[in-house]
């Protein structure tokens, strides 16, 4: 699979699932606290905060992003990054982890086709919840 393919089938996969498929924003965002979009959630985050109504409950994305942070180190190692694009899906108080982590682990397993057995999650020390859903897919 390549890129152009993998892109399309999170998309699709997603669309399939309710969500409105919603183009990648421009790298300048309208939030004033940013220099460049870093995150795949910047543009919704008018509706995350209450300062918009959203018209879509479900939307997924392929988000251009840059990030600067640590950009003295970039290409000094295979990990630091300063352009890519990060693919989310996004609820609007319709779903949350439980649905989320369902979605995920689907497209994971069903649609790339990844082994179960080869798969490891991580979760916020805290939170016991998405934990345990993890463990019980």
């Amino acid at each position: 699979m390549n890129a152009n393919q993998l892109r399309r089938s999170f998309l699709e996969y997603f669309e399939e699932n309710g969500h409105a498929i919603r183009p990648s924003a421009s790298l300048i965002p309208t939030d004033p606290t940013l220099l460049l979009n870093n995150a795949g959630m910047v543009p919704f985050k008018p509706y995350f905060l209450g300062e918009k109504s959203t018209p879509w409950k479900r939307a997924v994305t392929v988000q251009k992003c840059v990030r600067t942070i640590d950009i003295d180190i970039i290409g000094t190692t295979a990990r630091h990054l300063s352009f890519f694009e990060m693919m989310g899906n996004f609820s609007f108080g319709d779903y949350f982890k439980s649905d989320a982590i369902r979605f995920a682990h689907e497209y994971i397993t069903n649609v790339l086709g990844l082994e179960e057995d080869c798969l490891w999650y991580t979760v916020h020390e805290t939170d016991d919840d998405a934990r345990q859903i993890w463990i019980d897919q």
